[in-house]
């Protein structure tokens, strides 16, 4: 996740220094299929840390949600404000809209997030037995099979602005609207001579923590101005590649958002949750 500005395209020279001041760090996450991996490792699926004395995360009525994602955090490379241990973990629910609440995106009903500031390595002391957590395999949907699970591999880079993030108009082109800087195209142009290239210079797909988000419909802060300040916390993309079966909707992304204070703060309560497909 870094760029030889020198190795620009003619298209982009005029708009390098902008792009360069977009850069900031990210942990590029790679996902490898594993049958075995601790209670505490980093993990996409798979069973969850759990201290005995914490009760597995259910949804507003009742059942159980699902482990996206563990982020063992002395395994990630370190980025700022972020916490340099302990684990953190997103949890869906397993249904048709993978928890998601249209109407209030930090509601968490059906997702939650768990952050654990100490790791216990003694498995007596964490839950070991989840045969009681049951899900309905009829209605049961998830981004992934549930028996599925994934280690984690991290690698720290830098990651410009993406173009499907609402703030890429008013930080590269000078437009509060893509269409105002669209307009000097013809019909497909803009797309085809500078969308398209500029998405595959600087992509925002992947899976990563930090960084810049991607999107396949809209931003979800660009019409919200009480969130237009949070950042990108966590991302998990579809993935097909490599024995990987990860698919949101159609071809879709999931994002979490948090506000950099709230990061600090270690305060995951008010996290944005969001995913879409094409």
């Amino acid at each position: 996740m870094s760029f030889d500005f020198s190795a620009l395209s003619a298209v982009f020279k005029p708009y390098q220094e902008k792009i360069s001041a977009t850069l900031k760090p990210a942990a590029a996450m790679s996902l490898v299929p594993q049958q075995e991996l601790s209670l505490w490792q980093s993990k996409v699926g798979g069973q969850p840390y759990l201290p005995l004395e914490t009760a597995y995360p259910k949804d507003s009525e009742g059942q159980p949600l699902a482990l996206l994602a563990q982020i063992n955090l002395a395994e990630m490379p370190a980025l700022p404000d972020f916490p340099a241990q302990g684990i953190l973990q997103f949890y869906i629910a397993a249904d048709d809209l993978y928890g998601m609440n249209f109407d209030d995106q930090q509601a968490q009903s059906g997702f939650r997030v768990l952050y654990f500031e100490s790791v216990v390595e003694d498995i007596q002391q964490l839950k070991q037995d989840f045969s009681d957590i049951e899900f309905n395999d009829d209605e049961c949907l998830t981004p992934f099979p549930l028996t599925a699970q994934y280690a984690v591999e991290f690698l720290l880079g830098q990651q410009a602005i993406s173009c499907t993030d609402f703030a890429f108009g008013r930080k590269i082109l000078a437009a509060e609207q893509l269409h105002e800087f669209e307009s000097q195209y013809e019909g497909d142009d803009f797309y085809d001579e500078f969308f398209k290239p500029y998405a595959e210079l600087f992509p925002g797909t992947g899976h990563r923590l930090g960084g810049y988000p991607f999107f396949t419909q809209s931003d979800p802060r660009e019409y919200n101005p009480e969130i237009q300040d949070y950042i990108l916390l966590f991302q998990l993309d579809s993935d097909s590649e490599d024995g990987k079966d990860i698919m949101w909707g159609d071809a879709g992304v999931g994002n979490f958002f948090i506000h950099p204070d709230d990061l600090r703060k270690r305060d995951f309560s008010k996290v944005v949750y969001n995913w879409d497909c094409s």
